[in-house]
């Protein structure tokens, strides 16, 4: 499926045909974004659109290959550039790894996902709306549209890392309020898999702005070069911010594991002093218990409430000098 959409003057976006895009890219005379569903199943008919803009072999190899080849790169073109960059799916808990492609163009920008829309959703439309809004491009060009587009997708990474940071803030808070115990050692399992997700894709998404502004820097035709570093530092700050928030997840994760060794401990003092407590009195319990004929003890009248009671007492004697040594703290 190919979307063609014409950029105005005023930076709005209007549906167009293919041949109109293609016609009116190839004229100079405007500008359009052009987005592609790069579904395997239709790589041979997006190879064949590819070959009208007359692309470098190698480009259209490149966006023709299946899904899970594509990796985050930057290509400098003679008055071209592709970025192949990593982006979150729709669904930012699930473990798919999506990929998506800018091929920009003198007049045209071309995009492409590498994943099935299934997986990506619906993010295209949320990407046309981020775009098509008042003064959303920089500059009503096809590098304006690819400018917008990429920051729509470093916005999206922002957004949810800002979500994850707020939820790892209140457990940190609620450890603080209401004890070590009111948050589960697994809360902050998911929190940390869910980081390294999005520390993974940021670091790509950094890296991938950092090569395409070079890029730009060494091309004079590219209008709209003035935007990336705002990207790149949009870039910089969210992969800061990541390994800022594994740092704190991290010592989230120490306190929680250091208190869980700390219940452990307390469970086997406990037991310790339990079995110190009757060690005594199995000792005593084994001697009365031996079937000799002559042991005068049990002769006595009071023998039976007396051993007792010397047991209770040595029971007491004990548990008080556990206590006051600390073992119950």
């Amino acid at each position: 499926r190919i979307r063609c959409h014409l950029i105005g003057k005023g930076g709005g976006l209007s549906n167009c045909s293919t041949n109109d895009a293609l016609n009116g890219a190839k004229s100079g005379r405007h500008h359009y974004w052009v987005d592609i569903d790069a579904d395997p199943r239709h790589a041979l008919e997006v190879r064949e659109w590819l070959q009208k803009l007359n692309l470098p072999t190698f480009v259209i190899d490149v966006l023709s290959e299946p899904p899970e080849l594509w990796a985050s790169q930057v290509i400098p073109l003679d008055k071209a550039v592709l970025a192949v960059i990593r982006t979150l799916p729709e669904e930012p808990d699930s473990d798919e790894i999506a990929h998506l492609a800018a091929l920009g163009l003198r007049n045209m920008l071309i995009t492409f996902t590498s994943c099935q829309r299934s997986e990506t959703g619906a993010l295209y439309d949320l990407a046309f709306q981020r775009m098509n809004a008042t003064e959303r491009l920089p500059a009503a060009t096809s590098d304006g549209a690819l400018i917008a587009w990429l920051r729509f997708h470093l916005d999206r990474t922002s957004q949810v890392l800002r979500a994850l940071r707020h939820s790892v803030v209140s457990m940190d808070s609620s450890m603080d309020r209401d004890g070590v115990h009111s948050v589960q050692l697994e809360e902050i399992i998911l929190a940390k898999d869910q980081l390294l997700r999005l520390l993974s894709v940021a670091e790509e998404q950094s890296e991938c702005i950092e090569s395409l502004s070079a890029a730009f820097d060494s091309s004079s035709s590219f209008r709209a070069s003035a935007s990336l570093p705002i990207l790149l530092a949009k870039a910089g700050s969210t992969e800061r911010t990541a390994i800022r928030l594994e740092k704190n997840l991290s010592d989230l994760r120490e306190r929680s594991e250091g208190f869980e060794h700390q219940m452990t401990n307390r469970r086997l003092a406990v037991l310790t002093v339990v079995s110190a407590v009757f060690m005594p009195l199995t000792l005593f319990t084994g001697i009365w218990g031996m079937n000799f004929q002559n042991m005068p003890e049990l002769s006595k009248p009071y023998a039976y409430p007396l051993a007792l009671s010397f047991m209770i007492v040595l029971a007491i004697i004990m548990i008080c000098y556990f206590r006051r040594a600390g073992w119950f703290d």
